[in-house]
């Protein structure tokens, strides 16, 4: 199961609509309803927003579930790291959130030039 699967799982089972989270987040319904469905890859930050208003520990989004029960698919080191983020206040939290989202941005970036490049050639 995916981010997005398990962002309108967790909402679904707190009995919350799209209009509300999206409220909470101070995010339109049609941008929010992008995250559930896949279309947008939240931030680092925009995970923890919503992990803050379904009340649940961001690491959530990364544990794969099967009919109620855990079902390790997530590379372990990586989970615990994500875990041990919450222990930090949150001008550390922000700081390496944003590391991580420029990363991310950079990767991205990298991957649609090349991809251009490719199609000019």
């Amino acid at each position: 199961m995916d981010i997005a699967e398990q962002i309108k799982r967790i909402r679904k089972e707190k009995g919350l609509s799209q209009q509300e989270v999206a409220d909470k987040l101070s995010m339109n319904r049609v941008q929010y309803n992008r995250i559930e469905t896949g279309k947008s890859d939240p931030t680092m930050n925009i995970l923890q927003r919503i992990a803050n208003v379904l009340d649940i520990n961001v690491v959530e989004f990364f544990e794969a579930k099967n009919n109620g029960t855990e079902v390790h698919t997530v590379n372990e080191p990586l989970l615990q790291k994500v875990r041990l983020l919450e222990e930090l206040d949150e001008v550390q939290k922000n700081s390496i959130c944003n590391m991580i989202d420029i990363a991310i941005a950079n990767k991205r970036l990298k991957q649609a030039l090349s991809n251009a490049m490719s199609i000019t050639i």
